[in-house]
This record gives C-alpha cells, sequence and structure tokens, in this order.
C-alpha cells in the first residue's frame, strides 16, 4: 500500500518540531488537512521563580533550532490555526475530505468526537517509553530518576485514556559520547517522526498487529511535579555530557525493554 494513496490529516501544534511532523506526513501521504493548536507556557511558574529553569527551556530551543534547522524558513503547507482541536466543525470537515488516518502530535487530548470518527484510524506520537511513562515531560522523567534506558517515543492508537493506546512500535535515541539531555531529545524526536510513515504504512497494511500496553504500576507524571529540584537531579545524572562507559551501562540494562 502506498501511503501516497493514503488520504491524511495532521493535528498537531505550532513549534518547529510540530513542522516538521506535518511536512513528513505530506511528503509521504495525501495530505489533505492539517490542523494545529498553539500551547500555552507550559512551566510558567517554575520559570518565574527559577532562573535555571529559564535557561534550561532557553537551552530547549535553541537546541531545537539546530535539529529542526531546515523548518525555519515558513512553509507554504503551514496547517491552519485552530482554538479547539476538538471543535466538531473541524471533525465534520475531516470527514467531508474523505480522510483515511489521522496523524496527531503534540495537541490537547482529543475527545469522543474525533475518536468514535476514527476508530482505530489516529496515530499519536507519544514523546515518552509506553507504559513506562505516561503524562506530561516524559522525555525528561527517565534522566531524573537515570534511567536513560528508559528514554523513547511510543507511536500508537489513540484511545480515550491518555497515552494508553495499542503499541505500533517504540524508538529509542541512539546515544553518542558527548550527548546532553539537550541533545538525547531533540535527535529522538526527528528520528520518530522520521521513522512514523514507514509505521503507519505498514500497520494500513496489516503486517503490524497493534500490541496492547501492559498494566504497569508506574505513575503518570503532571506538570505540577516539574521543579527545580527534579531539573537539577536531571542535568546532575547525565553530567557534561555523556561517556562511553556511561552509555555501554545503558545498553546492557535490561530495563524498559521494548518487544516492539
Amino acid at each position: 500500500m502506498s501511503g501516497m494513496n493514503i488520504r491524511a490529516a495532521v493535528l498537531t501544534s505550532t513549534g518547529l518540531r510540530h513542522r516538521h511532523f506535518h511536512r513528513v506526513i505530506a511528503e509521504n501521504f495525501d495530505c489533505r488537512l492539517a490542523f494545529a493548536q498553539g500551547k500555552a507556557n507550559y512551566y510558567q511558574e517554575q520559570r518565574e521563580e527559577s532562573e535555571l529553569v529559564r535557561h534550561h527551556f532557553s537551552d530547549l530551543t535553541a537546541i531545537e533550532s539546530v535539529e529542526f534547522a531546515d523548518y525555519l524558513a515558513p512553509s507554504p503547507m503551514s496547517p491552519k490555526e485552530v482554538l479547539d482541536i476538538n471543535s466538531p466543525a473541524l471533525v465534520a470537515e475531516t470527514l467531508e475530505a474523505g480522510v483515511e488516518i489521522v496523524f496527531l502530535f503534540g495537541t490537547a487530548v482529543l475527545g469522543d468526537v474525533w475518536l468514535n470518527a476514527f476508530p482505530d484510524r489516529i496515530i499519536n506520537l507519544h514523546l515518552g517509553l509506553s507504559p513506562y511513562f505516561r503524562g506530561s515531560a516524559t522525555l525528561f522523567w527517565p534522566f531524573v530518576q537515570d534511567e536513560l534506558e528508559c528514554v523513547g517515543a511510543t507511536i500508537h492508537l489513540a484511545v480515550a485514556k491518555v497515552d494508553a493506546g495499542p503499541i505500533l512500535a517504540r524508538v529509542k535515541p541512539k546515544f553518542q559520547p558527548g550527548d546532553t539531555y539537550y541533545t538525547i531529545t531533540n535527535r529522538l524526536i526527528r528520528q520518530s517522526i522520521d521513522a512514523l510513515p514507514s509505521i503507519a504504512s505498514r500497520y494500513l497494511a496489516g503486517s503490524i498487529v497493534p500490541l496492547a500496553q501492559a498494566s504497569t504500576s508506574e505513575r503518570a507524571w503532571r506538570k505540577a511535579d516539574f521543579s527545580e529540584e527534579a531539573l537539577r537531579r536531571a542535568l546532575s545524572n547525565i553530567g557534561p555530557g555523556l561517556t562511553v562507559e556511561q552509555i555501554v551501562r545503558i545498553e546492557r540494562s535490561g530495563k524498559c525493554h521494548c518487544s516492539q
């Protein structure tokens, strides 16, 4: 099944990574519609209280600009910005366009209006390794817990429960000596987005069987859990850059093993 024969829609946000997401889908599928919902500044209270937190988000933005530099220029393919991604009018427009598959990344949680209209046809990119990390900032918490073997992204079907849908694939980063939190996470995001078209095409062709997520005792992280103390721990655990010894330890670990 050729991706360009599949009618797709994109639901995403407005950052550089989200523009890359839209471009990748548009280059591999017959992308009929794309909607983008902007986000408020996350962790605003923590930023106001901590110079370290402000510097952290500045570094994230700087490295994202490097990783996604080819998407800094305005794109003629820009999604239509919307106020409410769950507007029934958007769902109706998508159905009218004959869309067969919906790609989701970085929006507010989808409601039943989407899930009922496209059952098993909404593919979400979750920046966390499911089922171990759900909720908010799920690329961040493995660094806090010094479990870099649990850093990863999950491509799964969207369901009512957040980040809990059947898994199509999981993507882990390729660690390099000298890597920092910022280079690891941004490279993983791009790697995951670039892998998505092949994974989606194989799912639609029937060669990937969705894997139900196992129940775990892991908690779902909340925005309120993020703090300066947690950030200090995360940056301290990785140090100024990954060493070969750290990478060997990560690769030998059996934690957060992925079977798909």
